[in-house]
């Protein structure tokens, strides 16, 4: 007998692994500019690439917002901080001699007052998970644009405009952009992974149960059992005959997966 696509997905619950073929391909290439740029593109891969844990909250509440505007906060006001202890750097170390992995270890080394971000990862709230490593993602692109101005022409003179558009642009569009997505309690590295239904604190008891089935099946699409499961009991408990078979039919389904 053949699997409903529902019994297929809920038999499929776990991803697959993702292929790092192509990172390290574009590792290799980078490593010809600089083996130091190229080390630190796939620890920041490796940061923004992972999948938080099954059990963490989907649930986003004004505490889950505040915490998660923190880091574009952060990322908006640290220039004040970092860009005068890059110039230091750059002004003090600079010289003709000076190679490309010395330019990137400049760009880099103010990134260090950015690793209290990190503990965003550890958030009990996958919403504050994906947002902390979104901003990860965004200051990475700030060193990385750091270390190609330095990288420009003969001295760091003549890299200052792309420092300062490119920086510029990052800073501040990326600060905005942040905020507009924790306001509308979404975020796009969630969009990414496939993990853009995010359930608000009172969404349980707000949907009709129509609408929980078709997140009930949406959930299982994205090897969501839990979610899943929570829906499915939703609509059984405020449906009609026919939803509640259509419910019934999901957790059996579902039980049948946990139990063999």
């Amino acid at each position: 007998m053949n699997n409903t696509p529902i019994e297929a997905a809920v038999k499929n619950m776990k991803r697959p692994n993702r292929s790092w073929i192509a990172y390290l391909v574009l590792a290799l290439i980078l490593t010809v500019w600089s083996g130091l740029a190229a080390l630190f593109f796939l620890v920041i891969l490796w940061l923004v690439l992972r999948n938080p844990k099954e059990e963490l909250s989907t649930t986003v509440g004004k505490t889950e917002k505040s915490t998660a505007r923190r880091v574009y906060t952060w990322l908006f006001i640290s220039p004040i901080i970092t860009v005068p202890i890059f110039i230091i750097i750059v002004a003090s170390t600079y010289s003709q001699s000076t190679g490309t992995n010395e330019h990137v270890l400049h760009a880099l080394l103010p990134l260090t007052l950015h690793l209290p971000l990190l503990l965003g990862l550890t958030s009990h709230s996958r919403f504050v998970y994906r947002h902390t490593q979104q901003g990860i993602l965004l200051i990475a692109l700030r060193a990385g644009m750091a270390s190609l101005a330095l990288s420009v022409g003969n001295s760091p003179d003549d890299g200052i405009g792309l420092f300062l558009l490119g920086n510029g642009a990052l800073w501040l569009f990326g600060s905005i952009w942040g905020w507009v997505q924790v306001n509308r309690s979404t975020c796009l590295w969630k969009y990414q992974e496939g993990e853009y239904l995010i359930q608000s604190a009172d969404e349980i008891e707000s949907l009709p149960p129509q609408k929980h089935i078709e997140r009930s099946r949406e959930f299982i699409h994205r090897y969501d059992s839990k979610n899943a499961k929570k829906h499915a009991l939703a609509a059984f408990r405020r449906g009609n005959t026919e939803i509640k078979r259509q419910a019934v039919k999901i957790l059996d389904t579902l039980d049948e997966v946990e139990t063999f």
